[in-house]
């Protein structure tokens, strides 16, 4: 069995979420930031040894890989900001996300770490990702604040880990957690169109559950929640009152859902962990 390396110690929106421009000098800190990050916190967050050595073909954006067999990559732990599509403009950061990632993986062929899971509903190859020395891109993308931290079960083994990454970059407000970089979305200020990749806070109003437990907040939509996990709340299953804020996927039901199940709520969040929630202690 794989062992995890332990985090160090003593370290601690929508897709329309508009871009402000944080200047070339605060950008090319960005770039720079891997290789200023001392060698224990690239190399922290391992499973073992290499499942797979593997070519890289081309990075296609912050967190997804083509090799050079054809195969395309979805980093494990970490959702990067999106790159423009069409008429719909990149996300912040997204474009540095992307260069961090070619710059970090240069010079030399991956290691690919499984999970559990290895293929998501994509079909796309789920792995934990190194570079030639050995050092986490997961790890080195939270650290520097170009990705946020993301925890789908069963794919929990480095979750712990990954997670003192991202609080090392909150804690020193790098890339998206400067003031003003990525907003959090307010549950009660939800529209049509909103969607996507998003930190939303709200307060629960009530609680419903079926094969989850499902939290609604004080607007169009819920988060659901696993029964099996308790999510570190301190008060069991008390969750009506408590402000929260989670980090996941907003998926619209859309209108004709909503009018045929005006009980339910039409946008919800999937929270698999307690990695991607805060809940208030008040």
């Amino acid at each position: 069995m794989k062992q995890v390396v332990p985090a160090l110690t003593g370290s601690p929106l929508t897709q329309k979420t508009p871009w402000a421009s944080l200047g070339v000098f605060f950008c090319a800190c960005l770039l720079l930031l891997g290789a200023l990050l001392p060698a224990r916190a690239l190399a922290d967050c391992v499973l073992g040894e290499a499942d797979e050595i593997v070519a890289l073909r081309k990075v296609v954006d912050g967190d997804t890989l083509r090799l050079k067999d054809g195969r395309r990559v979805r980093l494990i732990g970490v959702n990067t900001p999106e790159l423009r599509h069409g008429t719909r403009p990149a996300q912040p950061l997204a474009e540095e996300a992307r260069e961090f990632t070619e710059r970090f993986l240069a010079g030399g062929d991956l290691e690919l770490v499984y999970d559990e899971d290895r293929y998501d509903n994509h079909g796309r190859v789920l792995a934990h990702v190194y570079n030639h020395r050995g050092d986490s891109l997961e790890a080195a993308l939270l650290a520097a604040g170009l990705a946020f931290h993301i925890a789908i079960a069963p794919n929990f083994a480095l979750a712990e880990c990954l997670a003192s990454r991202e609080e090392l970059a909150r804690e020193r407000q790098r890339g998206l957690w400067a003031p003003g970089v990525w907003p959090t979305l307010r549950a009660d200020q939800l529209r049509p169109g909103d969607g996507g990749f998003v930190r939303l806070t709200g307060t629960v109003k009530k609680t419903d559950r079926n094969r989850y437990l499902w939290l609604e907040l004080d607007g169009p939509v819920a988060v659901r929640l696993d029964l099996k996990r308790d999510y570190g709340h301190p008060s069991g299953r008390n969750w009506q009152g408590r402000k929260i804020v989670v980090k996941g996927w907003l998926v619209d039901r859309g209108e004709k859902y909503a009018s045929r199940n005006r009980r339910n709520k039409r946008w919800f969040i999937a929270s698999d962990s307690e990695f991607t929630i805060e809940i208030s202690r008040d």
